[in-house]
């Protein structure tokens, strides 16, 4: 594992968001609040007063969701000596707002796109197996999964302590599909990378998806205690045995 010190001078020199993501994300983010937000612009007749406040409030949890998402994957490509740029998939985001069209915002889709990594050969250089990793790839891929579902939780967390609330409701459900699409094996997406890293760690995260996603919208406080309870094990598991070298 990297020490803390050379951790911290990574961050410090390493960790930035190109001109290019910046652009890409801010439209993108834009659709995908529009996406998800297209059913609440008023219940029985549009009023633009609800619509605007809702789709502020997805801004905020799209936000949220997305820069948590990639900058994990930044900060663990950093940790392994990988530089992480994301790239949007266009292609997909005009599907998914044609899905949200078709079917009355009833079948919302996350289809963002995916991160890339670029060898950084002296912050590569002491790694076992010194070359670029797939497996190192596709674990980069892992994480933009394993924040969605973290993020989830957390949301929901809030939506326990408030029931009715829209940003946190939405916020888990906005997750929950993300993770889900994340998955998908298709080349443009973080599914296909994980998949060829290791077959048994995409089935892993499948259940890993399910399980919390059953525990999370049955949304009681033992639900949330078991999630919190399983995360904190496993991010101590990883901890432990987590080094490469």
């Amino acid at each position: 594992m990297t020490s803390q010190k050379e951790m911290l001078s990574r961050i410090k020199d390493f960790f930035t968001f190109s001109k290019q993501e910046r652009n890409n994300l801010l439209l993108a983010v834009l659709l995908l609040a529009f996406i998800f937000s297209f059913r609440d612009w008023g219940r029985e007749t549009f009023s633009l007063t609800e619509g605007l406040r809702h789709f502020i409030l997805m801004l905020l949890v799209v936000s949220i969701s997305i820069f948590a998402r990639i900058s994990c994957q930044k900060l663990y490509g950093l940790s392994n000596g990988y530089k992480i740029e994301f790239r949007v998939w266009w292609t997909g985001l005009l599907i998914s707002l044609i899905l949200a069209f078709i079917t009355f915002g009833k079948v919302p889709t996350i289809l963002l796109g995916g991160a890339t990594s670029a060898f950084m050969v002296r912050q590569r250089l002491g790694e076992f197996r010194y070359g670029y990793s797939y497996w190192q790839s596709g674990m980069i891929s892992l994480w933009a999964f394993y924040a969605s579902l973290i993020l989830a939780t957390l949301f929901a967390v809030g939506k326990y302590a408030f029931p009715e609330n829209y940003f946190f409701a939405k916020g888990v459900i906005f997750n929950l599909i993300m993770g889900f699409c994340a998955l998908l094996p298709l080349p443009q997406l973080e599914g296909a990378n994980i998949f060829f890293a290791a077959r048994w760690l995409y089935a892993v995260a499948i259940v890993l998806l399910g399980v919390t996603t059953l525990l999370l919208l049955v949304n009681t406080a033992w639900s949330l205690i078991i999630i919190i309870v399983g995360t904190t094990i496993i991010a101590t598991v990883y901890l432990i045995t987590g080094s490469e070298k």
